[in-house]
């Protein structure tokens, strides 16, 4: 059972995601701690600034995804591994918080970047990072070859994959995509991706 302490945390979390969400890089820890019904001292005993716990919401997000540390445990075949990391990691980008949040880095990136810092070390970065530990373990198993430097193999992955659907979602229009479509094109995205680092199941 979740401490007081955890539970406070967990709702601080709830809340500034949400308000982060609805109105932006902006929002005040005063509105914050009203929404989690918490007082704003306790807000800064969890988090020391704003940028931490905007930093804190985007990696519980990766994690709530399953984009997190499981990657490089994962004993299955490396094809059906990559291929739910790459539709687990799409249906993230895809979700109305990450799309916002997108959004407002790029808009404020002149006002303020540390915004876009943060962004970046919180999702794209630590996503690549760990998808290349992933791919550099394989590699030594002799798995794969990798024919890039396992962090630039990593990103051409994960730029495959956010294929048309993203795109269009980031330019708020819909690709018409269905799920099972954009499952094919991911499994293909896999597919020439292996091929080119010549696996060996």
């Amino acid at each position: 059972m979740a401490t007081r302490s955890e539970q406070k945390k967990e709702q601080i979390l709830g809340a500034a995601t949400q308000l982060f969400f609805e109105q932006g890089y902006g929002v005040s820890m005063d509105a914050i701690a009203d929404l989690a019904q918490v007082s704003k001292q306790t807000v800064y005993a969890h988090f020391k600034t704003k940028d931490e716990l905007f930093e804190t919401c985007i990696r519980a997000k990766c994690v709530a995804n399953q984009i997190d540390g499981r990657l490089v445990d994962d004993p299955r075949p490396i094809q059906i591994v990559l291929t739910e990391f790459v539709y687990r990691f799409q249906a993230l980008l895809l979700s109305d918080e990450a799309c916002q949040t997108f959004k407002a880095a790029v808009s404020q990136s002149d006002t303020h970047p540390q915004l876009a810092q943060l962004y970046l070390n919180a999702g794209p970065r630590m996503t690549t990072e760990m998808l290349a530990q992933y791919l550099a373990l394989k590699d030594q198993q002799g798995e794969i070859k990798l024919l890039l430097p396992a962090e630039d193999a990593a990103m051409q992955l994960l730029l495959m994959a956010h294929g048309k659907v993203v795109y269009w979602a980031y330019l708020g229009q819909s690709s018409e995509e269905t799920d099972a479509e954009r499952y094919a094109y991911l499994n293909a995205c896999v597919e020439v991706f292996l091929r080119a680092h010549q696996c060996n199941p």
